[in-house]
C-alpha cells in the first residue's frame, strides 16, 4: 500500500474536468486529504481558475481508530460517460488495513466509498477501451463534439443544441434512423405524426363544404395515408343564398404506440363560404328542377295534342262548308257573280 502517514495531506495533481459535470464553473479538481478528530477526511475542490478553489462536497469514514490514511487524485480515472471520478482512499489502524476506492459523482456533488481487496493501483485499470477516447474529439475552438470518423456533430451554442453529421470526406450526409427504431419528439413518433397528419386531412376532404338542394348536409369520410387510417364527421348548413357554414372533425384509430395526447390524434376545421358578386345562374339543373321540367313539358304536350285535336275538328268543319258552299254555287237557282 502506497504511503501510510498519521496525518497526510496532499494538493493533488490538477485534473480537468469531464463535460457532464452540473459544475460548470470549474475546470480543475484538487483534494485535500488528513485525520480529523481521528475521522479520516477527504476534501474535494472545484478550481475555476488557479488559486481560486471552492469546496464541493467532504467525505469522512464510519471506522474509528485509524491511526493511517492515503487518498490522493494521483492515480485517478474518469469515466467521462457517467460524469464520474475514481481515487484510492486506503485507511490503517494497528491491526488492519482498509483499501477502497472514493467515487465521486461530479453531476450529483456526491461521494461513496467502494471496498476493495488488495493492493489497489488505479494506474492499472480503464473504464473504457482507448478507442472511444480517440473516436470521441472535441474542437475547443469550435466547441464541436466529433464522433467516428464520419462523424456525428453535436454544438451548443447560448440558445440551442445543433446536430448534424458529416462522411470521411467532411461533407454534410444525412441522418438515417434505421433497424427499426423510431423517432421520438415529446414521446411521439415522427413518421406516424406525419402520417396521421395525411391520414386526418385525406379524410376531412371527403365531408361537405357547400350544401346543395338543402338547407342542411352532413355526411361522413375516411382517409389513410402511409398505412395509418383517419375517420371523418361532419356538417354543411345553408344560411341564406350568399352565405354557408361548414364543420368537421377527424381523428385517428386509437391505440397507436408514441401517438402522444388527444389533440395529436384529432383534428377539426370549421369555415363558411360567402358568395360575392352577381348571382349567375348556373348551367346545369338540379334533379328536383329537372323533374319539374319535366312536368312542364308533359303538360305542354297534352295540351299540344288537345289542340291538334281541336285543329282537326275545325278543319273537318271547314271542309264540309267549302263542299256545301261549292255546292250551292253550282245550283240554277242561285246567280252567280263574278266580283271583279
Amino acid at each position: 500500500m502506497k504511503k501510510l502517514l498519521s496525518t497526510f495531506s496532499i494538493l493533488t495533481l490538477l485534473l480537468p474536468i469531464c463535460d457532464k459535470t452540473k459544475a460548470e464553473d470549474y475546470k480543475y479538481f484538487k483534494t485535500n486529504a488528513s485525520i480529523i478528530n481521528n475521522v479520516p477526511t477527504v476534501k474535494l475542490y472545484g478550481l475555476s481558475s488557479f488559486g481560486n478553489e471552492t469546496l464541493l462536497n467532504t467525505w469522512e469514514s464510519s471506522r474509528t481508530g485509524i491511526t493511517m490514511f492515503n487518498s490522493s487524485l494521483e492515480d485517478v480515472i474518469v469515466d467521462q460517460y457517467e460524469g464520474k471520478m475514481y481515487f484510492e482512499a486506503n485507511e490503517a489502524n494497528e491491526t488492519e488495513i482498509y483499501e477502497g476506492v472514493l467515487e465521486y459523482d461530479m453531476i450529483n456533488n456526491t461521494i461513496t466509498k467502494v471496498e476493495t481487496t488488495g493492493n489497489v493501483d488505479l494506474s492499472n485499470y480503464s473504464l473504457y477501451p482507448e478507442v472511444i477516447k480517440q473516436i470521441i474529439r472535441k474542437d475547443d475552438s469550435t466547441g464541436v463534439i466529433s464522433i467516428s470518423e464520419n462523424s456525428f456533430k453535436l454544438q451548443e451554442t447560448e440558445t440551442e443544441m445543433k446536430l448534424w453529421a458529416t462522411d470521411s470526406n467532411g461533407r454534410i450526409a444525412p441522418i438515417n434512423i434505421t433497424n427499426g427504431t423510431k423517432l421520438l419528439i415529446n414521446g411521439r413518433d415522427v413518421e406516424q405524426s406525419i402520417n396521421n397528419v395525411g391520414a386526418l386531412s385525406a379524410a376531412l376532404t371527403g365531408l361537405p363544404t357547400v350544401p346543395t338542394e338543402t338547407t342542411l348536409a352532413c355526411g361522413l369520410g375516411t382517409g389513410t395515408h402511409g398505412g395509418d387510417l383517419a375517420f371523418s364527421g361532419g356538417c354543411a348548413s345553408k344560411i341564406n343564398e350568399q352565405l354557408s357554414v361548414n364543420y368537421a372533425a377527424s381523428m385517428t384509430m386509437p391505440g397507436q404506440d408514441y401517438a402522444g395526447d388527444f389533440e395529436d390524434t384529432f383534428s377539426a376545421r370549421a369555415g363558411f363560404v360567402w358568395k360575392l358578386g352577381k348571382t349567375i345562374k348556373p348551367t346545369q339543373i338540379s334533379i328536383k328542377e329537372g323533374k319539374e321540367l319535366r312536368e312542364e313539358i308533359s303538360t305542354l304536350k297534352k295540351n299540344n295534342q288537345n289542340i291538334i285535336s281541336q285543329n282537326k275538328v275545325l278543319l273537318a268543319r271547314l271542309e264540309k262548308l267549302e263542299k256545301i258552299a261549292f255546292s250551292k254555287n253550282n245550283s240554277k237557282d242561285l246567280t252567280t257573280y263574278k266580283l271583279k
